[in-house]
């Protein structure tokens, strides 16, 4: 039988909602600081190859970094942790099958709460930057779409990664 999310608001849950959501947070930040790097060198590379220098143009991948990281990083994680955690947590008496779908529905719950900052952040740029409300409506469903098929295999190993720290328990000390 289920529980309830008071019920499973403790600790010992807790814990392995935070592996998990570590590993997915370490991992996106490092994917989104390696985008970065590499369109700053192809925007050097391209400028470069065009005769002028635009800074605007070399920096912008910097940018987007900041970006990427308030509409999908940061709630992605949350949106882990958030599910594991109250959810579906991640126990050591679980089977295989069960893990990989609670971490499925935890992929979804962390492409939902992206959905939500990416349409507050849309939606800013609509109302305060004069663009238009269906194509960002349309482009804030699309990229949630590819949120949740970019971090669905992650979600997926670091569930399956707390749960396996979970279930072995703590390592014992060595007779040495």
């Amino acid at each position: 039988m289920a529980q309830s999310i008071k019920e499973n608001a403790t600790r010992a849950n807790a814990v392995p909602a935070g592996v998990a959501a570590g590993i997915v947070f370490a991992v996106m930040v490092v994917q989104a600081i390696l985008r970065t790097v590499v369109g700053v060198f192809s925007a050097i590379t391209l400028s470069g190859g065009r005769g002028s220098f635009y800074p605007g143009d070399v920096f912008a991948p910097v940018g987007q970094l900041f970006a990427e990281f308030g509409t999908n990083i940061l709630p992605v994680t949350i949106g882990v942790f958030a599910a594991f955690w109250l959810i579906v947590p991640l126990t050591a008496d679980l089977r295989v099958a069960r893990v990989a779908l609670r971490s499925l529905v935890a992929a979804g719950v962390a492409s939902l709460l992206a959905l939500v900052f990416t349409s507050v952040y849309s939606g800013w740029g609509v109302v305060f930057g004069g663009g238009d409300f269906f194509y960002g409506l349309f482009g804030t469903v699309q990229s949630v779409l590819y949120t949740f098929i970019g971090v669905t295999p992650l979600v997926l190993l670091a569930g399956f990664l707390a749960w396996f720290w979970v279930s072995k328990g703590r390592p014992r000390a060595s007779a040495l």
